[in-house]
Formats: structure tokens, C-alpha cells, sequence
């Protein structure tokens, strides 16, 4: 009965992240440029090296925000181990973090699969 109440609060998570990203990050932004993007895309794009002539802003905010809903959903269901407040603290933090770096990684290869990206080898 438990895995059901994770289940369902991973997917509450991803869905509110996601709605965050629609409405409040690029709400404001009408044109995507180099200049007004969010800072975690800002990040991917220099972190994987991708080819912007060859993808738009708009569709890969949408990977990212998509690959941040699904972290964020992962490290929320991670914390819910505990009930002390300052083990939470330790375990999100660390896995938030990991799973960034993880998850960007795996995306970036795929992008580079794709031939999305700027290789420099």
C-alpha cells in the first residue's frame, strides 16, 4: 500500500514541477534568445556543448524541464525515508545534486547520439 502513496507523489511531483516550468519560469518569455533563457538551460547547453542551430531553445527547455521534473520527483520520494527534518536535509541535497549530474549526462549522450551537439574530439 506504501509504494502506491510513493508512486502517486512522484507523479503529483513531476506534474507540479512541470507546471512551474509552463507558467512561471517561461511565462514571461515570449522569445527565446542567448540573453533571456533560464539558468538551468543556460547550464545544460554549456555543460553537453549543444548545437543550437540544429535544436530550438523552446524544445530543449522542454527536455530539461522534463529531465528536472523527474529528478526532483526521484529526490522527493528519496527524503520521504525519514521523518527527521535534518536527515531529509542529507539525503536531498547530495541526491539532488548527483541526480543532476547524472541525468544531464544521460541527455547530453543521447543529444550527442543524435547528433544534436558540438564535438570537439
Amino acid at each position: 500500500m506504501r509504494i502506491y502513496f510513493y508512486l502517486i507523489e512522484f507523479i503529483v511531483t513531476i506534474i507540479l514541477v512541470l507546471f512551474y516550468y509552463k507558467f512561471i519560469e517561461t511565462k514571461s518569455i515570449k522569445k527565446f534568445t542567448k540573453n533571456n533563457i533560464p539558468t538551468d538551460l543556460k547550464l545544460f547547453i554549456y555543460t553537453q556543448k549543444v548545437n543550437l542551430k540544429k535544436i530550438t531553445y523552446k524544445k530543449l527547455m522542454r527536455i530539461v524541464a522534463l529531465t528536472n521534473a523527474i529528478d526532483i520527483g526521484i529526490a522527493v520520494v528519496l527524503t520521504n525515508v525519514s521523518d527527521s527534518f535534518i536527515i531529509k536535509l542529507c539525503i536531498a541535497v547530495p541526491s539532488v545534486v548527483g541526480l543532476l549530474l547524472i541525468s544531464y549526462y544521460l541527455v547530453g549522450a543521447i543529444l550527442k547520439m543524435k547528433g544534436l551537439t558540438t564535438d570537439e574530439s
